[in-house]
Order: structure tokens, then C-alpha cells, then sequence
């Protein structure tokens, strides 16, 4: 194994970025997205305190552009929404 345990259980760092990239990124919430600092996640991918294996490092990757994706997502929706209302409004 060439990582820690510790990385991936319920209170690591890395536990919902985990369950994003295998699970699919339907079950994000959009509140976690949007609670998610995107850059904290891809500095401490990218100077972990403990080794890792290259492929754990490309799945938390990719958990972390689904992550990114919702969030962006979100971001859009609500701009439409907005826009939506302010245009019903006039």
C-alpha cells in the first residue's frame, strides 16, 4: 500500500474527494461544493504529507474535477435563475 489509511476515512482529508471520484459525481451535494476550497484540495494533492501512489493521486484527481464541475454548475444555475427572475420581474 502506498498510502496512509488514514487518508481516506470519514474525517480525511481527502473522504469526500474519494466518494466523488468513485461514486460519481451525482451524489455531491451541492452544498459541499460550493463549501469546498478547490485549491486547499489541489495543494495538499500536490505536496502530500505522506507518499502516495500515482494511481490513488489520478483518482483523487478526478474526484476533484467533478467536484469543480458541480460547483460550476451551480454557479451557472443560479445566474439563470437570477437572471430568469429579474427578467419576470420587469
Amino acid at each position: 500500500m502506498f498510502y496512509s489509511r488514514d487518508i481516506l476515512t470519514k474525517k480525511g482529508p481527502f473522504a469526500r474527494v474519494w466518494l466523488a471520484a468513485t461514486a460519481g459525481g451525482d451524489r455531491i451535494s451541492k452544498r459541499f461544493a460550493l463549501a469546498a476550497e478547490i485549491s486547499r484540495l489541489c495543494l495538499l494533492l500536490h505536496n502530500p504529507q505522506v507518499p502516495m501512489a500515482l494511481r490513488l493521486k489520478a483518482h483523487l484527481l478526478v474526484g476533484i474535477v467533478r467536484i469543480y464541475r458541480r460547483k460550476c454548475l451551480a454557479v451557472e444555475r443560479d445566474g439563470s435563475n437570477f437572471v430568469n427572475a429579474m427578467g419576470a420581474g420587469l
